[in-house]
C-alpha cells in the first residue's frame, strides 16, 4: 500500500505518509477518505492488517467539528491522542537527559499509581494536546489514563496486580488561579487554586461503574459508569422496560472518595474580605495526602453538580461547584510558595550588601512608632525565625520566635502587632476576648451527613506564619491552656467524637497584653503585674515591658514625630523607614530559605553565655523576673540563627551569639527594675569589713571600735532613692571605665580618678553644669559602695594604694576618705 501511494504520489515522502498537518489542505479530504475505500474493497481477509493500520494513520486534529468533547469522543480522534500521547511518553527528554521510561520506572518502584506529566513538556512536544487538556480534561485524561496503563504494563506485565489502574497526573499549570476568582468559564476546565486546609471528611466508597439488577424481570443492566458526584442510573430496562433497579453489589466497583474543604490563605485575602472556600474531591491515591492546617496547591476539574436543597433554598435551579483534584502538592515553607522574580531576588542580594542592613531592618520595622529599639528588633526576627531542626526524625525543635508585649495602655501595643499582620507574607489576627480554644486550635464539626470531620482554627490556618493576639491577659485560663502544646511541640492533638489526630501549627506567637491594675508597678515582681501562669511564661523567648513614664525629652521626641506623621502622613514614616513593605515582605521570604549551620566558635560562645547568664542570674542582686533555664539557652540559639538570616549569612557567628546574649538581656531577665536605694554617707563597717576584698582590723580592739563606729555612722548615714534607670547608667559608665583599663593592662583603677573621670564625661556631654559636680560626685560614690557592696560587681584591691592622688580630680570633685582605694570589676559578674 505504500508502494501504490508512492506510485501515485499523494503524500509520501522517503516512503512515508506526511503528518496530515504538513499535508496541502486539497488532498486531505481524498487521503481521509482512500483507507475507507481500500477497507470496503479487501473485505474480512485483511480486516486486521488494515484495522491495525488504521490506527497508525494521522488524523488532522486541529480541524474540530462541532463540540470539542464530542470531537475527542470520536474513534479516529482518540485512536490519534492515543497515539500522540505515547510517542510523548517514549521520546521525550528533558534538559537534563531524564526521559518518561526513567519517571515510569521510579514510579513503579515506589508501587504508585500516579504518572506526574509536566504541562510544559507536554506544550512542548504536543501543544494541541496540551490545549485540550486544560479545556476538555475528562475525556483527555481518560484516554491519557489509558495509554499510561499500556505503556506500564509493556515494561512491567505483572503491575496490574501492584496497581489495577494508572492516573496521569498533570504537574505545573502556568496559571494560578484565586479562589474568589473562579467563575463560570472556568466550568469543566482544568484549573489551579492553592490554599489552607480547613476540613477533612473520613473515606468513604465512591461508585466507579455500576450494575444493576430489574426488579420486574431480573436483567441485569450495566456497566454505568459514574463520572460526577451525583449516581447515573439507568432509565429503562432494554428486556421489559421497566423501571425500577437495584444495585447489584457483587458486581458493582468502588474507589476511595474524600472531600476536603480549601480555604484562601490568610496572607492573600484582600483587606476586610471574609476568606472565600471551595470544596475539593480527593479520590484514589490523593486521599490523606492533605491534614488541615497545610498548605496546597490543587490543579484540578472544576465542575458542577446538581443540589436539591440549593435549589429548594433559592426556588431556581442552582448549581454547587466542586474541584476534582488530579494532583496535589504540598507547600512545605509558607514563605518559599511565593515565588521571589529575578528582578526580586537581585534587589534583595543587593541590600544584603550594605553593612548596616541588620540596622536598617530594624528602622523599618513600624516606622510611624517611635523609639522602642529593642522591641521592633525582636518582631524583626520573629518575623525571619531560626532554623526547625528534627535530629534522627524522633523530636522537633521549634524554630519559631515567640514574643510577648507587656506593657501600659497607649503605648502602641496593638500597632506593632498590625504591623506584623501586613508585612508577614501568612498571618493571622485576633483577639483574646473573641478567642476561644476551638478557634485557635482546632475543632470537630458534624457535617449534613452525620459525619464528624476536622477544621483548623487560627493557629493552624497560620502554619508557617505569625499568629498575632491583642488582648492576650484577658482569654479566659481554659482557652489559654489549649495553646501550651501549640507554643512548644507546634502541635495541636484533636481526640474528639473518635478522631484522634495531630495538626501542624509552625507558628510564630506575637502576643500583647495589659498588667494586672492597668498599669505597671515598678515596686512589685513581675509576676505579680502580669496575669498570666508561669507555663505560658516561659514558652516566650522574649517579653518586653512596655511602660510609660513622664520624661521631658521623650515626650517631646514622641509629640514631634506624631504630629509630623499627622501633618505629613507617609512622608514622615518613609523618612524613618529604610525599606518600605514591599521590600521587607520580598526580604524576608528570601531569608527564610536561608538554612544557617552554627560555626564552632558561636558554639563555644552559645556555652559561655548560657553558663555566665545562669551564674549572674544566682547571683546576691540580680534583677532576674524568674530563673535561667534550657529554654532561654534554645530561645538564644532560635535568635542567633534569625539575626543570620537578617544579614542572609550562610553561618552563625560569634557577634550573632553576643547580640542574642544582649536581646534576651534586655527583653527577661532585668524586668524588675524598681527604685534603687543608695546611701549617700558611706558605711565605714561595711567599706571595712564588707565583700569585696575588705580590710581586716589589726586587733580586737580596733575592730571592736570599728564596729562601734559603724553602728554610729549607719544611725546617721542618710540614704537617696533613684530610679533603676538611672542607677544602670551610672554603674555601667563607672564599670565600663574599669573594663577599659583592664583591657589596657591596668590591674586597677583608683576611686578617685574613677569618679572624676565619669563627672567629666557628664560635663562634656552636657548632662550636668558646674553647679551639679558636687552632687553627681556624690552620687558616684554612692554607686561605687553599692556595686562593691550589695551588687559585687566591683571588687576593692586595697583600701589604699601606692598611687598619689591627682590635684585635678581633687579640685574637680573633692577628695574622701575612700577615694585613695583601688578597684576592679569583677569578672564573674554578667553586665548588660
Amino acid at each position: 500500500m505504500a508502494r501504490r501511494d508512492a506510485a501515485e504520489g499523494r503524500g509520501v515522502v522517503g516512503g512515508t505518509r506526511l503528518p496530515a498537518l504538513l499535508a496541502d489542505d486539497g488532498d486531505d479530504d481524498e487521503d481521509l477518505e482512500r483507507p475507507r475505500r481500500r477497507r470496503r474493497i479487501e473485505g474480512p481477509a485483511g480486516s486486521d492488517g488494515l484495522e491495525e493500520e488504521g490506527e497508525d494513520e494521522q488524523v488532522k486534529l486541529d480541524a474540530v467539528e462541532g463540540r470539542l468533547n464530542e470531537y475527542i469522543a470520536r474513534p479516529r480522534t482518540r485512536r490519534e491522542i492515543r497515539r500522540r500521547f505515547r510517542h510523548f511518553l517514549e521520546h521525550f527528554h528533558e534538559d537534563r537527559g531524564r526521559t518518561y521510561g526513567h519517571i515510569i520506572e521510579s514510579m513503579c518502584s515506589r508501587n504508585s499509581q500516579s504518572l506526574e506529566v509536566n504541562y510544559v513538556h507536554l506544550s512542548q512536544e504536543e501543544p494541541l494536546l496540551a490545549i485540550w487538556v486544560a479545556d476538555a480534561p475528562q475525556p483527555m485524561l481518560e484516554i491519557f489514563n489509558e495509554v499510561a496503563q499500556d505503556v506500564v504494563l509493556e515494561k512491567f506485565p505483572d503491575y496490574g496486580r501492584i496497581a489495577p489502574e494508572i492516573f496521569v497526573r498533570i504537574t505545573g499549570l502556568p496559571i494560578l488561579d484565586s479562589i474568589r476568582d473562579i467563575r463560570q468559564a472556568h466550568l469543566n476546565a482544568l484549573i489551579k487554586i492553592a490554599g489552607v486546609v480547613t476540613r477533612r471528611t473520613g473515606v468513604f466508597p465512591q461508585l466507579q461503574s455500576a450494575y444493576y439488577d430489574c426488579q420486574t424481570c431480573g436483567y441485569l443492566v450495566g456497566p454505568v459508569h459514574q463520572t460526577g458526584v451525583v449516581e447515573d442510573k439507568p432509565q429503562m430496562c432494554p428486556a421489559c422496560q421497566g423501571r425500577t433497579f437495584e444495585i447489584n453489589i457483587d458486581k458493582t466497583k468502588y474507589r476511595n472518595y474524600q472531600k476536603v474543604t480549601l480555604q484562601e490563605s490568610p496572607g492573600t485575602v484582600p483587606a476586610g474580605r471574609l476568606p472565600r472556600s471551595k470544596e475539593v474531591v480527593l479520590q484514589d491515591d490523593l486521599m490523606d495526602q492533605a491534614r488541615p492546617g497545610e498548605e496546597v496547591e490543587i490543579t484540578g476539574i472544576y465542575t458542577n453538580s446538581f443540589d436539591r436543597a440549593l435549589n429548594t433554598k433559592n426556588g431556581f435551579p442552582v448549581f454547587s461547584t466542586i474541584v476534582e483534584a488530579n494532583y496535589l502538592s504540598k507547600r512545605e515553607d509558607a514563605y518559599a510558595v511565593y515565588r521571589l522574580s529575578d528582578t526580586d531576588k537581585e534587589e534583595v542580594l543587593k541590600l544584603s550588601r550594605d553593612e548596616r542592613i541588620a540596622k536598617r531592618i530594624v528602622r523599618s520595622i513600624a516606622p510611624s512608632i517611635y523609639g522602642h529599639k529593642h522591641i521592633k528588633t525582636s518582631l524583626a526576627l520573629s518575623m525571619f525565625g531560626g532554623q526547625e531542626k528534627n535530629p534522627a526524625g524522633k523530636h522537633r525543635l521549634r524554630g519559631d520566635i515567640n514574643v510577648l508585649l507587656l506593657g501600659d495602655p497607649s503605648t502602641a501595643k496593638s500597632q506593632f502587632l498590625k504591623f506584623v499582620e501586613k508585612t508577614a507574607p501568612i498571618s493571622v489576627y485576633t483577639s483574646g476576648k473573641g478567642s476561644s480554644a476551638a478557634g485557635l486550635t482546632a475543632s470537630v464539626i458534624r457535617d449534613q451527613n452525620n459525619e464528624f470531620y476536622l477544621e483548623g482554627g487560627a493557629m493552624v490556618l497560620a502554619d508557617g506564619g505569625v499568629v498575632c493576639i491583642d488582648e492576650f491577659d484577658k482569654m479566659r485560663p481554659e482557652d489559654r491552656v489549649a495553646i501550651h502544646e501549640a507554643m512548644e511541640q507546634q502541635t495541636i492533638s484533636i481526640a474528639k467524637a473518635g478522631i484522634n489526630a495531630t495538626l501542624n501549627a509552625r507558628t510564630s506567637i506575637l502576643a500583647a497584653a495589659n498588667p494586672t491594675d492597668g498599669r505597671y508597678d515598678r515596686s512589685k515582681p513581675l509576676k505579680y503585674n502580669v496575669a498570666l501562669p508561669p507555663a505560658i511564661m516561659s514558652r516566650f523567648d522574649l517579653i518586653h515591658v512596655m511602660i510609660d513614664e513622664p520624661n521631658e525629652v521623650h515626650d517631646y521626641n514622641v509629640a514631634r514625630h506624631i504630629v509630623a506623621v499627622h501633618k505629613d502622613g507617609a512622608d514622615a514614616t518613609e523618612l524613618d523607614a529604610s525599606y518600605n513593605t514591599a521590600q521587607m515582605q520580598r526580604f524576608v521570604k528570601y531569608a527564610r530559605s536561608i538554612v544557617p549551620r552554627i560555626t564552632k566558635e558561636a558554639r563555644a560562645e552559645l556555652v559561655r553565655s548560657y553558663t555566665r547568664l545562669r551564674t549572674a542570674d544566682a547571683a546576691p542582686g540580680s534583677g532576674s523576673a524568674y530563673r535561667m533555664t534550657v529554654r532561654q539557652l534554645e530561645a538564644m540559639v532560635r535568635l542567633s540563627e534569625a539575626l543570620a538570616r537578617a544579614t542572609l549569612c550562610e553561618e552563625v557567628k560569634q557577634w550573632h551569639v553576643q547580640e542574642a546574649r544582649r536581646l534576651l538581656r534586655t527583653s527577661i531577665i532585668a524586668l524588675e527594675t524598681e527604685d534603687v536605694v543608695l546611701d549617700e554617707d558611706i558605711d565605714m563597717d561595711e567599706a571595712l569589713g564588707g565583700a569585696g576584698g575588705a580590710l581586716l582590723a589589726d586587733d580586737g580592739e580596733q575592730g571592736a571600735d570599728a564596729g562601734e563606729g559603724g553602728s554610729q555612722v549607719k544611725q546617721e548615714r542618710r540614704q537617696v532613692t533613684i530610679s533603676y534607670e538611672r542607677f544602670s547608667r551610672v554603674s555601667r559608665a563607672l564599670l565600663l571605665r574599669l573594663l577599659e583599663a583592664d583591657e589596657d593592662g591596668e590591674e586597677s583603677v583608683q576611686q578617685l580618678s574613677l569618679v572624676a573621670d565619669y563627672v567629666r564625661t557628664q560635663l562634656k556631654k552636657g548632662a550636668i553644669d558646674e553647679a551639679g559636680v558636687e552632687d553627681e560626685a556624690t552620687l558616684a560614690r554612692s554607686v561605687v559602695q553599692h556595686m562593691v557592696v550589695k551588687e559585687g560587681a566591683m571588687l576593692v584591691i586595697a583600701d589604699e594604694g601606692e598611687q598619689e592622688a591627682d590635684e585635678d580630680d581633687v579640685e574637680l570633685v573633692g577628695e574622701h576618705a575612700f577615694d585613695k582605694r583601688m578597684l576592679s570589676a569583677n569578672p564573674a559578674y554578667e553586665q548588660d
